[in-house]
């Protein structure tokens, strides 16, 4: 075949066309797939961020506690908090139940969890605080409702039940623990996980794989 008779249909610039459109579509199926990942990761850390200084679960279980209210099934098979309708079964009365859920409501928080405590300072803490109730609880026994033996036989299961509750809530708080764990969680959320990035990151190609694949 003489060079008259070659007729090479693709030019130079049908080339850079090919290669530029590749690299648009590649750029284009990035920017998606960075869409979708940052949707999905600020979900996620919003669902972790709610779950680590949620205090509703234990502050709704000291408040039926106070309450004297049991689980039981309704007409659904749906276990559910029922009310107490012996009413010498019931420790306090409406005073005692508020003043206790005062008490704690400022202990059981996010702002707690969110703290950093030695262990010393939280042994200190749960010190003055078991002692506070007791005295709290004494002075105010009938006003509160516990004006039967019964009922005050339930007092010293009462101070070890809060105490122990506050407890977990400030375990939660030992150095900084919810508070490093919501940062690291973050900084995997921005950046990613540098070894999966690098595992998944396609190489280069060459110029012909560019052009030909």
């Amino acid at each position: 075949m003489t060079q008259e008779e070659y007729n090479d249909d693709i030019s130079d610039k049908d080339i850079e066309d090919l290669i530029s459109k590749a690299d648009s579509s590649d750029a284009e199926n990035v920017r998606l797939r960075g869409a979708v990942q940052a949707m999905s990761t600020e979900q996620r850390d919003g669902n972790f961020l709610h779950f680590q200084i949620s205090t509703d679960e234990m502050l709704d279980k000291l408040e039926h506690f106070y309450k004297s209210d049991y689980q039981g099934y309704d007409d659904e098979g749906d276990l559910v908090w029922k009310e107490q309708t012996n009413k010498e079964l019931v420790t306090f009365n409406e005073f005692g139940v508020s003043s206790l859920m005062e008490i704690i409501s400022k202990y059981i928080d996010k702002n707690t969890i969110l703290s950093d405590y030695p262990e010393q300072r939280i042994y200190e803490i749960l010190s003055d605080l078991g002692e506070d109730l007791i005295l709290f609880i004494l002075c105010n026994y009938n006003k509160m409702g516990m004006d039967t033996n019964f009922k005050k036989t339930k007092f010293r299961l009462i101070i070890t039940t809060t105490t122990h509750m506050i407890e977990s809530t400030y375990r939660r708080a030992k150095g900084g623990k919810t508070l490093t764990e919501i940062n690291q969680s973050r900084v995997v959320g921005q950046f990613g996980n540098p070894n999966v990035q690098s595992q998944g990151r396609p190489r280069k190609e060459g110029f012909f794989e560019r052009v030909f694949n």
